[in-house]
This record gives structure tokens, C-alpha cells and sequence, in this order.
């Protein structure tokens, strides 16, 4: 977790009682002048897009995006032209601009501004433009002839053969003719081996001083990222220290309170990493992940919303953040907003859902953004120019509409008919500023109790407070999935969230608790002498108390299968620890769902399938997290002979033993 959001507060409290908040500062905040981010934005939000480049034409690929807005609006496009192949540097690689005076419509001609012969090549741009001059910088990586990233050797000699360099372009008249620099001796430590300017676009900060950010290799192979800077307009150029390890390409933004936050791809993780500098990016704190920016490992791109907003404005407080928004592969193209100096992330909008990649921002002259991205993944490199109506920007702009979350779960996995049971009511203040207190109910299906509101105090920006609420479903309440909404109000806003929770009643086909430790290599628990009672089960829930102690490819929590059939099977597992549900006869699934976030991790974990008439649902620790519209179960899986918890046996394939320990397995009937 990002340390920004280590003031979370948890409030716990017994029915009935009242929860109270200091009352927040109310210091004067001038008003938002930004009336395409009110919650009235333009009834036509707008988005459009153009192609500028095409692999194959002209080129064999095109990729890695640079964008930036000079002075007079001029928009400036940077990308690389790989002739030959797709690969990154050593090869035939050049760097090419194209510019628009038209906010993205229209395009010059695309422009080489670093074109070599003799398989020397470059590639990897980056734009800074300085406010105060005009000037506009590309950065780039120079390779000679057969040298790249992984292969460059030590030293910072600009006249180097063995070794990357760090070259840049500059331009004094709008990006129409350039003059390039070298700046490897300048600001490469000579013990470090291959660096490059990480692409995209990087920032002036409001200073007056010039970051561009570089990622390289230490002598350990290990990858760090570092600032270069310049508090001269360019004329000289300075590297801050390194801050790692386990970074890679990385973009930063400076926040309202003049601080940089650093945004950084990792191979650690399928999150991004963050760190903050106090001193102008010469020094930076201890990268953390943020847990709500998910990544592939893929390079990324971060915006202040309006760089010209004072500090005291809402907007000086808003960023946007763009990448491919997955764990698993380069594809969901996502731009986000934070109205918090990025502490939450609550607003985001699909661009592309299909293949994706590198992708980078920019405001433009007339207040809309600018976004160059990799679409195909590799296939184009694609202009889209957005406004904050299309995003759906609702950030507050003043303390008495504070835009909260309210999130429902269920500690203990899931509610227990006829028993007290706790609802947890997580409240996250997306804003930038502490909100004014509040309360919360619970509106809950008739017959229950346990629907008395909640004090919510004032809540810091960006942290999250938890009331728990005691929840007693009647006796009687069958097992699926029944509504609780959660009824919300701090000052002038209201907030009604409706969430499925699931429910398991008294009526069990199956109630064992094997309560050992499976060593993942052949324990198990036979269950098979309860096969009749649930194998003629077409509707149900079936449930899972555990804890691992590694994380097999596969690893089956319960499973009935047909022994003498191939892939004919009814089996809740965790696939590299991530929970799985599938129903297959003869390998054609009926059901398939699976999670996004592993379970490995050695506590206790209850995960959940429940099959109505309306679909099949999966839960992971009273959270919904995966369903389909097909109702599969056991009785829709033909010739079931055998039943066990920590394997699954398939006609002479792999069992997937589970490992850790399985406290209880149960299966509920629906009726």
C-alpha cells in the first residue's frame, strides 16, 4: 500500500451507537473556474481520434509515444520508426515528430529528427517543454551500431561505442527545426550501464525547473529510476539520486502542494509503484505500490489536470493517469482521475479494450487532452482527444459536496441465516479536502434486523473509515444472494448503494470440516460417501474456509469429478492462488469464473460459488467478484462418481493438490 493512504481510520461500533468527527476546517477555497469539470459538464461530451502512424506503412513498426502542447497551443507528436523489425534498440530505429495547430485534427508531414545510417539507431522519446522559453526538448536514447539497453556497457564517455547515450533534440520555433545535444557525460553515473529517458513527456515544475525521468541498469542488473534536471533552461543538466530498486519506465507530476510523486512500471508487481520527492525530484522516498493502479508491466503516463491552477484551487488537486488497466496483458486502455493528488483513483473510462500499450497525455490549449497511444497493441500509433465531460470528471469543488464511496462487505465471507452476523461499511472520501460528517443506514430485506444508521465523522482526503453493523437475517432466510443497500449522507450529497450478499441457510448437502494441513503433494479428504446427497444439485452454494502456504498452478479446494471421463468435473480451486470456479463435461465448460487477485498469502480466506436461477456467482471473502448468466452446478454434470477436498482426479491427469490448510467445506441447498 502507498503510504499517502496509511491514515485510514477504523471505527467499530455495537448497534445503535453513534459514531462522531471533528468538525472539518472551513477556510475559505476560491470556487472552481473549470466548468467542464462540474458535475453540469458539456451535455456532449466529446471524443475523437485519428491514426498518424500505421505499421507496415513505410516502416515495419511504429511505437512509443511522445506528446506535448508548446506555448502557443501548438501540439507536438514524437514516436519511433523501427524499420526493419519490431524489436527496441540495437537496430534500425529513428525518431520521428509530427505537429497539429488545429488541437489534434489535422498533421504535418511526419518529420526524422534523429535518423543514422550504419546500424546505428534511436529511439524512446520524450518531451519537456519549458514554459518560459518556448523551447521544447525531445529526448531520446542514441545506440551505436549493435549496443542497447541490455548490452550497454559502463562509462559515460560521449564518445563512447560501447555504451546507450543520452541525446536530446531542441527546438526554438515550434517544433519546425532541430538541434540536437549530447548530455551522457552530464548526468550518467560511470558506474551505471545502459539508461534511457524514459518516454512519454516530462514536466516543468513550477519553479521553473525542467525533469525529464531515466530508467537504468546498475551493475547488478538491477533497474533504478532517477531525474534529470535543469534549473537553467537547458543549458545544463543534472542527475538526481537513483531511487529502486525494481523500477523501469517512469513519468512524474508535481502536486498542489509543490512535492512530485513519481509513478513507476515494475516487474515486482502487478500494480504500479509510487515515491515522493520533497526537494524537486533530487531525492525520492521509498517506492510503494498503489493497489488500485493495476498493470501488466507496461509504461504509463500521469497528468496534472491544470498545471496553471493555484494551490488553493479544487483543479490544482486533480490529476488523470493512463495505461493499460489489467494484471494479465497489455489490452483495457484506461484513463482515471484523482481529485486527492492522486491518493484515490474513483473516476475511469475505457479508450480501447482490446490490444493496448504505451500511452501518454497532455492538455491542451483549448482545456480538452490529448492522448497518444500504441492501439493494436503495435499496430498504430492512435491520436484521441477527450474533455472531462466524456472521462466523467465529478471531483468536488467545495467542502459542503464531498464525494465520498461507500463499500459494503462482509468480514467473515458471508452471512449466516438464524445468527448475528457483521456488515462492514467501508466510506472513502475521494475529495481533496476533509469532508463534513454524516450518517449511514442500512436498508435491509424484509424481516431482518439490523438497519439502525451510523454516525460518519469528518474523514481526511483520501482515507477510508469502517462502520460495522450487526446483521441478523431471520432463521428461515434461504442460501443465494439477497440485496443490502447502503443509504449515505454528508452534507449536500447522497449516495445509494445497492450490493448482493451472500447468504447460507441451515438446509447443507454437505458440512465437512477436514481441519488438517494438505501438503500439495497427495493428501487429501475423500468425500465421495456425501456424493448422493449432492450430485443431484442443479442449484446451490458452495463454500471454502482456508489458508495456503504456497501457491501450486492449481490448487483444488473441492472437486467432484467423473474419474473415467477427461475434463468432466465440478471444481472450486485457486489457479496460481487465484480463485477459480469451473463445470465441464467432456472439456466444455458450462460455467467458468475466475478472480483477479491472489489468495496465497497465508491467511484465512472463505471463498463462495452460488449457482440460482439467475446465473453463477463467485465470492472471495464477501465480496462479489465474478459471475455468469448459466446456472452449473453437480446436477448438470453427468456421471459424477467421486468427491474430494484438496484434489481433483481426471482420468489419469494431475490431481492439483492443495497446500495449506482447509478448515471447513460446505454445500448449502437453495430450496
Amino acid at each position: 500500500m502507498k503510504t499517502a493512504r496509511s491514515v485510514s481510520l477504523l471505527l467499530l461500533t455495537a448497534l445503535g451507537a453513534g459514531l462522531l468527527g471533528g468538525a472539518p476546517s472551513t477556510a475559505a477555497e476560491p470556487p472552481s473556474t473549470d466548468t467542464a469539470a462540474q458535475a453540469t459538464a458539456s451535455p456532449e461530451p466529446l471524443f475523437e481520434s485519428t491514426v498518424l502512424a500505421t505499421s507496415g506503412q513505410g516502416a515495419h513498426t511504429y511505437r512509443i509515444p511522445a506528446l506535448d502542447t508548446l506555448s502557443d497551443g501548438t501540439l507536438l507528436a514524437a514516436y519511433d520508426r523501427r524499420n526493419d523489425n519490431s524489436a527496441d534498440l540495437p537496430g534500425n530505429l529513428d525518431v520521428m515528430v509530427r505537429r497539429s495547430t488545429d488541437n489534434g485534427r489535422t498533421w504535418t508531414t511526419p518529420q526524422a529528427i534523429a535518423d543514422f545510417d550504419g546500424g546505428i539507431g534511436a529511439g524512446d522519446p520524450s518531451m519537456v517543454v519549458d514554459r518560459e522559453t518556448g523551447r521544447v526538448f525531445v529526448f531520446y536514447a542514441y545506440g551505436p551500431k549493435g549496443i542497447g539497453f541490455f548490452n550497454s556497457g559502463a562509462g559515460n564517455a560521449n564518445d563512447a561505442t560501447d555504451s546507450l547515450h543520452a541525446d536530446y533534440a531542441y527546438s526554438d520555433d515550434g517544433g519546425v527545426t532541430w538541434t540536437t545535444r549530447r548530455i551522457t557525460q552530464d548526468i550518467k553515473d560511470p558506474s551505471w550501464k545502459g539508461m534511457f529517458a524514459s518516454s512519454g513527456t516530462g514536466i516543468q515544475l513550477s519553479t521553473g525547473r525542467l525533469v525529464q525521468q531515466y530508467a537504468f541498469r546498475k551493475a547488478d542488473g538491477g533497474i533504478w529510476a532517477a531525474s534529470a534536471y535543469s534549473d537553467d533552461h537547458g543549458e545544463t543538466w543534472r542527475m538526481g539520486s537513483p531511487v529502486g530498486p525494481l523500477m523501469d519506465e517512469n513519468k512524474t507530476v508535481e502536486l498542489a502542494d509543490g512535492r512530485i510523486m513519481l509513478n513507476s512500471r515494475t516487474s515486482s508487481a502487478k500494480t504500479r509503484l509510487v515515491a515522493y520527492s520533497d526537494d524537486g525530484g533530487i531525492t525520492y522516498s521509498t517506492p510503494v505500490p498503489d493497489d488500485e493502479l493495476i498493470d501488466p508491466t507496461n509504461n504509463a503516463a500521469i497528468l496534472r489536470y491544470d498545471a496553471t491552477a493555484g494551490g488553493r484551487r479544487p483543479e490544482s488537486h486533480w490529476l488523470l493517469f493512463s495505461n493499460t488497466a489489467s494484471t494479465t496483458a497489455r489490452h483495457n486502455l484506461t484513463v482515471r482521475m484523482s481529485c486527492n493528488d492522486g491518493l484515490t483513483w474513483p473516476t475511469s473510462k475505457v479508450v480501447e479494450a482490446g490490444g493496448t500499450a504505451y500511452s501518454t497525455m497532455t492538455r491542451l490549449a483549448d482545456g480538452t487532452f490529448g492522448l497518444l497511444y500504441e492501439s493494436g497493441p503495435y499496430q498504430r500509433i492512435t491520436f484521441a482527444r477527450f474533455d472531462s465531460a466524456w472521462l466523467g470528471a465529478d471531483c468536488p469543488t467545495d467542502q459542503g459536496h464531498p464525494k465520498l464511496e461507500a463499500r459494503p462487505s462482509v468480514p467473515d465471507g458471508l452471512l449466516t441465516a438464524g445468527g448475528t452476523n457483521t456488515v462492514e461499511v467501508r466510506v472513502t472520501n475521494h475529495g481533496h479536502r476533509a469532508s463534513v460528517p454524516g450518517s449511514a443506514a442500512l436498508h435491509l430485506p424484509a424481516g431482518w434486523n439490523g438497519d439502525v444508521p451510523q454516525r460518519i465523522p469528518a474523514i481526511p482526503p483520501g482515507a477510508t473509515v469502517a462502520l460495522r453493523f450487526p446483521v441478523l437475517p431471520p432463521a428461515d432466510t434461504p442460501s443465494g444472494e439477497q440485496d443490502i443497500t447502503v443509504a449515505l449522507k454528508a452534507g449536500a450529497t447522497t449516495i445509494s448503494t445497492t450490493t448482493p450478499t451472500l447468504v447460507v441457510g441451515r438446509d447443507k448437502a454437505l458440512d465437512s470440516t477436514p481441519a488438517h494441513d494438505f501438503d500439495g503433494v497427495s493428501s487429501y479428504t475423500d468425500l465421495t460417501s456425501s456424493l448422493p446427497d449432492v450430485a443431484p444439485l442443479t442449484r446451490g452454494v458452495i463454500t471454502a474456509r482456508f489458508r495456503t502456504t504456497h501457491a501450486p498452478l492449481a490448487a483444488t479446494l473441492l472437486s467432484a469429478s467423473d474419474t473415467s471421463a477427461p475434463s468432466t468435473n465440478v471444481t472450486l480451486s485457486l489457479n496460481s492462488g487465484v480463485p477459480h470456479f469451473e463445470a465441464r463435461a467432456g472439456g466444455v465448460y458450462s460455467a467458468k469464473l475466475d478472480g483477479t487477485k491472489s489468495l496465497a498469502d497465508g491467511r484465512d480466506h472463505t471463498l463462495a460459488v452460488a449457482v440460482t436461477d439467475t446465473g453463477t456467482v463467485l465470492y472471495a471473502d464477501g465480496v462479489r467478484i465474478a459471475s455468469t448468466t448459466t446456472p452449473s452446478l453437480f446436477g448438470q454434470t453427468p456421471d459424477l462418481d467421486g468427491l474430494w477436498a484438496g484434489r481433483n482426479v481426471d482420468n489419469g491427469g494431475a490431481q492439483w493438490h492443495f497446500a495449506g490448510r482447509i478448515d471447513q467445506i460446505s454445500i448449502h441447498r437453495t430450496g
